[in-house]
């Protein structure tokens, strides 16, 4: 009997490693979503590409510049 319920126990390590690397999957994914559409409105399109204006991350002349352009 010991043998048996060993045999039957050996795809219980690799069932355990795929659910783990799937949760750490799901997790990246979710996160990633999030910060997606989080950032959305940060989102600025111009003639010269895309960029990412986070007011924490800016620097006060680059704000003024954008103030100004929005006020023309």
């Amino acid at each position: 009997m010991a043998k048996d319920r060993r045999i039957y126990r050996t795809g219980v390590r690799w069932k355990t490693a795929l659910l783990v690397l799937l949760i750490v999957a799901a997790l990246i994914v979710t996160v990633a979503l999030g910060l997606f559409f989080g950032f959305r409105k940060y989102i600025v399109y111009t003639s010269d590409g895309v960029r990412l204006e986070v007011p924490w991350l800016t620097d006060e002349e680059i704000s003024e510049t954008t103030e100004t352009y929005e006020k023309s």
